[in-house]
């Protein structure tokens, strides 16, 4: 018969972990974005992988958890659960890094002042003009 508590724990454990490193993946990305936008990093180029917060956790439990084990301060299946949830994380991050590289889809910082001029621009023919400045306005 199923465990059924068992396989809750698991799906805790593995989804707390999972949303964990999502969170701070799309801060990683977002600290990106405005080091672009500022212009201290260059258009084609990600933050680097130890500026990434991410880093820290994608490769920082895996250990914590192997030592833990090790030292048996975790026993059984909580053990097993660390360790699988956290060789997966390293996994993750080694395959984002190795894949995402230099182009990450994050707009350079000469994007990104081209379209606020843009729509500072739009925004000022439309206001003195009567003009609508959005498709959606039709």
């Amino acid at each position: 018969m199923t465990e059924w508590t068992k396989v809750g724990v698991d799906f805790v454990v593995g989804g707390a972990l999972g949303a964990g490193d999502q969170l701070l993946q799309n801060q990683d990305e977002k600290r990106g974005l405005e080091a672009r936008a500022a212009g201290t990093l260059a258009a084609g180029k990600k933050l680097p992988i130890m500026g990434q917060i991410g880093t820290y956790y994608n490769y920082g439990l895996p250990i914590v958890a192997i030592l833990a084990t090790a030292m048996g301060w975790v026993k059984g299946d909580m053990a097993t659960r660390l360790v699988t949830a956290g060789a997966q994380l390293a996994g993750r991050k080694g395959v984002h890094q190795m894949t995402t590289g230099a182009n990450s889809p994050t707009p350079s910082a000469a994007y990104t002042a081209w379209q606020r001029a843009q729509a500072a621009a739009n925004a000022s023919r439309g206001a003195t003009t009567g003009m609508r400045t959005s498709v959606l306005e039709i």
